[in-house]
């Protein structure tokens, strides 16, 4: 038979067989001949140290007690060299005991039949030793090979995690911003809107669920650290409180906040995961309550650490409650309460939120009774903004909280125009925020990946670059650090927007040149936010979604408050209505402005609608001049 190719004949493929097996012989002979080298030359360094401090360090001792010399050298060879080389160390040891002795001394070791037993001895007790030393040895290596595997197996669950985080967020990306966009279509029909509503509910708790699974594997690996910054407690308490509100009153539940006089309103601490404590516990408080009332109390108590408090944090229900045999358990990842009626989440909830507390510091206990509800109690060390008074704080940072997250801005006039580049290798995605932006009246661009992006910055120039990471023929990071090299690349921001979370790749990104990282699902509040920071661009806020509880007309400024109505009211009212806001305690403020309502309809609703502006120190003032106009002189 003919073959066209010779390397495919018999002989060829024999001839190639026979090779590689001599390859392989040949490479497990070195490899043997390597190990038996090196066993060899541990067990002459043990041996030949051994014989040298016997003859100058214990020479006083001549003849007597020889084996105390070579114990230890069986074991440092049978440790390092293993089972035969431990052995090996045995026998030699003996030998230079029955012939060597002349290297050492001038008396031999081994005179009758009593040393020649306690040679015996030590040649069996030496074989032990290298028995214990191989075993002890085999389990070392087996924990270094498992510890790799560890180590193997967590990169590649970080891996994992990052890729399906990209995976899932992406799409999930396009479901909220666009449900958001359409909500505030007014060609939208009223049943259609309640729909869309329902579609982002659904992907906001998708997301949810996302991250807590991520937050749980981060902190299992380690990943996760604090953040501490200045942020404003009393204005994020009252966002978390408004925010759960609709879900309550859809309940028949009453939410309110009791805020102690004596707590600071500004503090350090890490805002994203005390937020998250404060929203898990609410909102569980909120799932297992079919009636009653939740209260979220916050005082301080002095701690042991200078410039630092400890914040006591209680969620109050009525709700189900616990049984006791649960409470411990219902703190352990995935375990949902058995005596419970209400089965949805994933029971991570309060894993992680036991966890981020741990992780800050802090502590974390129930108290609950079946059937009557429960008490969950935190405390937690927090730090106080050493020399910085309210009036000191940034501006921008107390408005952040409570700027709704639906608002749709507008450049302010008499600005420049901003040119603004996207890129975005996902359709959908590119398409989400060109539209958000070009309804805030940007000049917009898309390129569809990072090659592309350098281009089109060095012929339009952008002012500003929405960097998409993971992209085909060149990633986000790589562009970023082209277009640094450019000219003018310094000048330009630049901003990452990826689904992933993972701080390593924030930070690596961070040093290849972005100014900033903002995660997808994008925020409008964040995207906003962001370009006023880094941009210094200015919008106007005159829009406001459907779904926004009703408390910013379509103008989005607070009707302005009619003094002289304010003035009408009884006394004692005026007086009310100032303590109750005063108090920041929300259900106390809702009863105060059903008090008003019942005397001027058109006020509360004025009322209402300024404190869901967070208005409050604008009405306050208010109320406390006509006060002070109204006391009597001298007083």
């Amino acid at each position: 038979a003919s073959y066209p190719d010779a390397s495919a004949s018999p002989l060829s493929l024999m001839a190639g067989q026979g090779a590689a097996l001599k390859a392989g012989a040949k490479g497990y002979l070195h490899n043997h001949l390597r190990v038996a080298l090196k066993d060899l030359g541990i067990l002459l360094l043990a041996l030949g140290l051994a014989v040298a401090i016997r003859k100058f360090l214990l020479g006083a001792l001549e003849a007597r007690i020889v084996w105390v010399t070579f114990y230890p050298a069986v074991m440092v060879a049978a440790l390092y060299g293993g089972l035969i080389t431990g052995f090996l160390a045995a026998v030699v040891s003996s030998l230079i005991a029955l012939y060597g002795w002349p290297l050492i001394g001038n008396h031999p070791f081994i005179n009758d039949g009593a040393d020649l037993l306690g040679m015996v001895a030590f040649l069996f007790n030496g074989a032990m030793i290298a028995v214990v030393a191989e075993v002890a040895r085999r389990a070392r290596i087996k924990a270094i090979h498992a510890k790799d595997q560890a180590e193997s197996a967590n990169k590649a669950k970080s891996v994992f995690l990052a890729t399906m985080s990209h995976e899932l967020r992406t799409p999930l990306n396009a479901i909220l911003g666009f449900s958001r966009l359409l909500q505030n279509d007014e060609n939208i029909s009223p049943e259609n809107k309640r729909s869309l509503g329902l579609i982002n509910r659904s992907g906001e708790h998708l997301l949810a669920l996302i991250n807590n699974v991520l937050n749980l594997s981060k902190i299992e690996a380690g990943h996760i650290s604090i953040d501490e910054s200045v942020l404003d407690l009393s204005g994020l308490m009252r966002d978390l409180v408004e925010l759960l509100r609709p879900r309550a009153e859809a309940k028949g539940l009453s939410l309110s906040l009791d805020l102690a006089e004596d707590v600071p309103r500004f503090i350090m601490a890490d805002e994203a995961k005390l937020r998250q404590i404060v929203l898990n516990l609410l909102g569980n408080a909120v799932k297992f309550s079919a009636a009653g009332t939740i209260l979220l109390a916050i005082s301080q108590k002095p701690c042991d650490v200078s410039e630092r408090i400890i914040l006591q944090i209680s969620v109050r229900d009525s709700g189900e409650g616990i049984g006791q045999e649960e409470v411990q358990k219902i703190f352990e990842p995935f375990y949902q309460a058995a005596s419970t009626r209400v089965r949805e989440g994933t029971g991570l909830g309060l894993a992680i939120t036991r966890d981020f507390i741990t992780l800050m510091g802090g502590s974390i206990s129930v108290e609950s009774t079946l059937g009557e509800g429960s008490v969950f109690l935190v405390d937690l060390p927090v730090g106080l903004p050493g020399g910085v008074g309210t009036d000191d704080i940034s501006a921008s940072a107390s408005a952040a909280v409570s700027r709704d997250d639906n608002r749709i801005p507008h450049l302010a006039p008499g600005q420049d125009d901003w040119r603004i580049l996207i890129v975005e290798d996902q359709s959908e995605n590119s398409q989400l925020l060109s539209r958000i932006l070009e309804q805030a009246g940007f000049q917009v661009r898309v390129a569809w990946n990072g090659a592309e992006g350098v281009e089109a910055f060095r012929s339009w120039r952008p002012h500003f670059i929405w960097m998409d990471w993971r992209m085909p023929v060149m990633d986000g990071k790589e562009a970023t650090r082209l277009i640094r090299s450019l000219e003018g690349g310094r000048d330009v921001r630049i901003v990452t927007l990826s689904a992933s979370v993972f701080k390593q790749d924030r930070d690596e990104l961070i040093q290849a040149g972005a100014d900033d990282f903002v995660t997808k699902p994008i925020r409008f509040r964040e995207i906003f936010g962001c370009m006023e920071a880094r941009l210094g661009v200015r919008f106007t806020y005159d829009k406001a979604l459907p779904d926004n509880s009703g408390v910013i007309e379509q103008g989005g400024q607070p009707p302005l408050l009619d003094h002289k109505t304010l003035a009408s009211l009884p006394d004692p009212l005026r007086a009310n209505l100032a303590a109750a806001i005063g108090s920041l305690d929300s259900g106390r403020i809702g009863t105060a402005l059903d008090a008003v309502s019942a005397v001027d309809p058109v006020l509360a609703a004025d009322l209402r609608r300024n404190i869901g502006l967070f208005q409050y120190t604008a009405i306050l003032d208010a109320l406390q001049s006509m006060a002070k106009a109204d006391a009597p002189e001298g007083n």
